[in-house]
């Protein structure tokens, strides 16, 4: 088998104004996202995701970078060579020209990802039984999010994510620390001591308002603090960490296993979260969770993004002793439910592993043609981290952003 051709699909779905959302990371104002599909000379193909974080990026980039970089290197190679795929990619174009942390890690990403759809679709299996084999039955998930909003709000939420048959919920903080505090009080109240709650900054704390406000989470038994503090300060994580008996995740916007290793070798993170659409696909995705797990330590993977992310990231978790619980994105997302033809659903706050070969997924082209990208922004610019022990209320970019588009 030999790989033949690349495509780049550019999706943009605009998000009614009712159900933006805000956090640290911004305003969303559209679900975007770029697939490469892998095509052979025996019909087999692959789909692959790639994802960049919360920012608004020219993702005809990624086309370019594709055609022009890496679909001349790829053009009649073996596709179940992955590993000397991703070297080759990694070595000879990443780090040499598209640098080590952003977009090119992202392309290499998707590059692997639609690998590994094919290889399992060319032996009839699916990809975490290519990994190694189960080490679950099922997957279990946590709704995502609870955005900024009052208590009650916060309260009502939570209990939409649970009858919607989740048994754990995220809720994103960072606008205001007392705020913050009584919208995860009303959640707790709401669900009672059973149900898992996770709580994600953005990397809108200090490390001191960070550990103030981690040690009221103690208080309400939350499962992880995400992304408490900005991610380049991997001191500050290690601080946070040691000071807090609540354990501190990050890695949604680390790339690489060389990202994550100094906050797993200095004990700054206790869970890892590699995205596969970000990181460097499933290979690396798997290499990050093995890494935590040398240090005993436990994988939660990052997920926001598209029905082919969360899936890729499902494979790895199936495939992988510890990883905890993987995100699922429940806000208005039409890449979740019309981006394909299968339906991803929680059934008591789990998700069976797929039984089809490859990543399991059948891609809507109808969907695909409907929905081009034509360069629109996609989110707004996430605000800065609020600075020493009081709270701030982080700066509007996201009214200016939309003025701008008026």
């Amino acid at each position: 088998m030999k790989i033949t051709r690349l495509t780049t699909h550019l999706v943009h779905c605009p998000i009614p104004e009712r159900h933006r959302v805000r956090s640290g990371a911004g305003l969303k104002l559209a679900r975007q996202a770029a697939f490469v599909e892998i095509e052979t000379d025996e019909g087999i193909s692959g789909i692959g995701p790639c994802s960049f974080g919360s920012a608004s990026v020219d993702l005809f980039i990624v086309r370019s970078v594709v055609d022009r970089a890496i679909a001349p290197m790829l053009a009649g190679r073996d596709p179940a060579a992955i590993e000397a795929t991703w070297n080759e990619i990694y070595y000879g174009v990443v780090t040499r020209v598209l640098g080590h942390r952003g977009m090119g890690v992202a392309v290499l990403s998707a590059i692997d990802i639609a690998l590994w759809d094919i290889k399992g679709k060319a032996t009839g299996r699916p990809v975490y039984e290519l990994l190694g084999g189960p080490t679950m039955d099922r997957v279990r998930c946590y709704g995502s999010s609870i955005y900024w909003s009052s208590p009650a709000q916060a309260a009502a939420s939570a209990r939409e994510f649970l009858d919607e048959g989740f048994g754990a919920v995220k809720l994103k903080v960072g606008v205001d620390a007392r705020q913050d505090l009584d919208s995860l009080a009303a959640i707790r109240e709401e669900v009672g001591p059973d149900v898992d709650i996770m709580v994600d900054a953005n990397q809108n704390y200090s490390a001191d308002l960070a550990i103030k406000v981690g040690r009221e989470l103690e208080r309400h038994d939350v499962l992880f603090f995400e992304e408490p503090i900005p991610i380049d300060d991997v001191d500050g994580h290690r601080h946070v960490a040691q000071a807090l008996d609540t354990r501190v995740a990050t890695g949604e916007n680390l790339y690489t296993r060389w990202g994550f290793l100094p906050f797993i070798e200095r004990r700054a993170a206790d869970i890892v979260q590699p995205d596969a659409s970000r990181c460097g696909g499933i290979s690396e995705a798997r290499r990050i969770a093995d890494l935590a797990a040398a240090f005993h330590g436990y994988s939660a993977p990052h997920t926001f993004s598209d029905a082919f992310t969360v899936m890729a990231n499902l494979h790895v978790m199936a495939a992988t002793a510890n990883t905890i619980i993987l995100e699922l994105d429940r806000t208005y997302n039409p890449l979740m439910i019309g981006l394909v033809t299968e339906e991803i659903r929680p059934v008591d706050g789990y998700l069976e592993l797929p039984a089809k070969p490859g990543l399991g997924l059948t891609l809507d082209r109808e969907f695909l043609a409907a929905h081009p990208y034509a360069g629109e922004l996609g989110i707004s610019a996430g605000g800065r981290p609020a600075v020493g022990m009081a709270s701030e209320v982080l700066a509007d970019r996201a009214a200016r952003d939309l003025q701008a588009l008026a």
